[in-house]
């Protein structure tokens, strides 16, 4: 949906072989996230329950993300607020993962792209950016493609559904702007790592006091996970980051758009969901709220936190 606009937004300012090496990384950082909701919705058929997935996710993607990271940690201080930084990152998954119980990948993945444009809300209330006439417009289309996209969701479940989807989109909004403000200059790659640090631990806890940590009994519920801990954590974050020092935040936030698209391809051939009308429209909205807010803005918050849901 969305893809289109991006790449006429974007290739026109491509000039350089390290201009397309940036756009490839970040294009190939956007599939591994997209394929995420898909993957999670094939573990949960293949028994799994979101808080169990979660600490398997962590479990695995930790120890790979402490390898990668290179240099001295930060001071303590600075670890403590990137641990607390993890507990909304923490609310940001649960949510994220129980949205997609009941509300279909495609619709999920929509409602969670809204987040940049709650940043740019977000930095306005706690007086970090000024509220421009684009800030309130890209919020207006964005909103209002979430209402239309709220219309081809399945009765059952939708309501709350939706408002956990919501909920997800708005914590990672927040972990963002909270992230720019209290931890700046600290590397992506630290922050992160620190982040997956506090997700393990939580969310390993939690399922213990639920009684979910149990270990995945099948191949394919196995396959999911360790997809969603090394393609969709990992590597994705690491091409993010390479393709971001290329292209900069800005065209790296619309051209990472191409996610909600192969998002929307992978549903409708693993696992049956098909796209209506409401879904285009709202998506169609919705990305072009986005549009609206990273074209000609750059965004310091995007670019210091880059760590998907």
């Amino acid at each position: 949906m969305r893809e289109s606009l991006a790449v006429r937004a974007i290739l026109p300012r491509v000039t350089s072989r390290t201009d397309r090496a940036g756009l490839l990384l970040v294009f190939a950082s956007a599939a591994a996230y997209g394929a995420m909701p898909v993957l999670g919705k094939l573990a949960y058929a293949a028994g799994v329950r979101p808080v169990s997935l979660l600490a398997w996710r962590f479990v695995l993607a930790t120890p790979l993300l402490i390898m990668l990271t290179r240099g001295p940690r930060p001071p303590l201080r600075t670890r403590l607020i990137l641990w607390g930084l993890g507990c909304i990152f923490a609310i940001n998954c649960i949510a994220y993962f129980t949205a997609l119980q009941t509300v279909p990948a495609t619709i999920v993945a929509l409602v969670l792209y809204t987040y940049p444009v709650l940043v740019t809300l977000l930095s306005a209330a706690f007086g970090l950016e000024p509220l421009t006439v684009r800030g309130l417009a890209a919020a207006g289309l964005a909103f209002g493609g979430t209402a239309v996209t709220a219309g081809a969701i399945p009765a059952g479940g939708a309501v709350a559904g939706l408002l956990l989807a919501l909920t997800a989109a708005c914590g990672y909004a927040l972990y963002i702007v909270l992230g720019s403000r209290f931890v700046a200059g600290v590397t992506p790659e630290d922050a992160t790592r620190h982040v997956s640090e506090t997700c393990a631990v939580v969310f390993i806890l939690f399922a213990a006091v639920r009684s979910e940590l149990r270990v995945p009994a099948s191949v394919a519920a196995w396959g999911a996970i360790a997809a969603i801990a090394v393609l969709c954590t990992v590597f994705a974050l690491r091409m993010f980051l390479a393709g971001l020092a290329r292209i900069g935040p800005s065209r790296a936030a619309v051209a990472s758009a191409c996610e909600i698209v192969v998002t929307g391809i992978l549903a409708v051939l693993f696992i049956g969901e098909s796209v209506g009308v409401r879904q285009w429209i709202g998506g169609a909205l919705i990305l072009g709220g986005v549009a609206l807010h990273s074209l000609g803005h750059t965004s310091r918050e995007l670019e210091r936190s880059p760590m998907h849901e």
